[in-house]
């Protein structure tokens, strides 16, 4: 039986038209599905409120990456994201110091990035493991104690917390509560909590406070099920042939 190979979310920093077409490709062949941001607000925005299993920062001063990198360290979602700095040589110790993990450097050339992002990648799954937060996309209905109903989707699960998508924006502290129905089960299970952060807009992340026994072991065995999942998932090969022509 062939192993699964585990879908990652990325986050690439850069407007850089050569690391684009380098790293797309390699990030693409790693099932690390990545958004391209060359915007400063938005990139902040990102790495303070989504979970992100990979950011990769072009380290060059108009884009203020030390500014990314730490405001990302500081996050509740990615303190311990792994960051892949792209950089000038002499530039090594102020991106380690800063907080990124591995380091690839410019010019950029395809056989070097894909060999540092394979290094990466271990380090990835390590962190996916030890948090075990799945990403999930299901619709549910969260209630407010106070009584307000809110439509939204919920994005990622774990055995602490949820983070969702709503149409309209939840307050911070605010008591909620759902049902969701988690991905191959026929149950439906209770979760309330309190919301630990938010956008201000549709993004909002909700710590656990109460689950029932019958539910939370529901949920421990589905989550068990996803860390077996990434304990047998192989690193991608990347087939070189069908990539020389992404050389720089």
């Amino acid at each position: 039986m062939s192993t699964e190979q585990v879908r990652l979310d990325g986050l690439l920093f850069s407007t850089d038209a050569k690391i684009l077409g380098v790293m797309n490709g390699i990030l693409a062949s790693f099932a690390i599905k990545t958004e391209v941001i060359g915007e400063l607000n938005s990139a902040l925005d990102a790495v303070t409120h989504r979970r992100l299993d990979a950011i990769i920062v072009d380290w060059k001063s108009v884009y203020e990456p030390k500014r990314v990198v730490s405001v990302a360290r500081k996050s509740s979602p990615n303190s311990n994201s792994t960051i892949v700095a792209v950089v000038d040589r002499g530039a090594e110790d102020c991106a380690l110091l800063a907080g990124a993990n591995f380091m690839i450097h410019k010019p950029l050339n395809f056989d070097h990035a894909q060999r540092c992002m394979r290094a990466a990648y271990g380090t990835i799954l390590q962190n996916r493991r030890r948090l075990v937060r799945v990403p999930v996309d299901m619709p549910t209905v969260v209630r407010e104690k106070e009584g307000r109903r809110l439509e939204a989707r919920v994005c990622d699960i774990s055995i602490g917390g949820m983070a969702l998508r709503c149409k309209e924006s939840l307050e911070l502290d605010r008591s909620v509560a759902a049902f969701v129905s988690l991905p191959g089960t026929n149950a439906l299970i209770y979760l309330s909590g309190e919301v630990a952060n938010t956008d201000g807009k549709e993004r909002a992340g909700i710590r656990f406070c109460f689950i029932p026994d019958e539910d939370l072991t529901v949920l421990k065995r589905w989550l068990a099920n996803e860390l077996t999942r990434l304990d047998s998932a192989e690193m991608p090969e990347i087939d070189m042939k069908d990539n020389v022509e992404v050389q720089v």
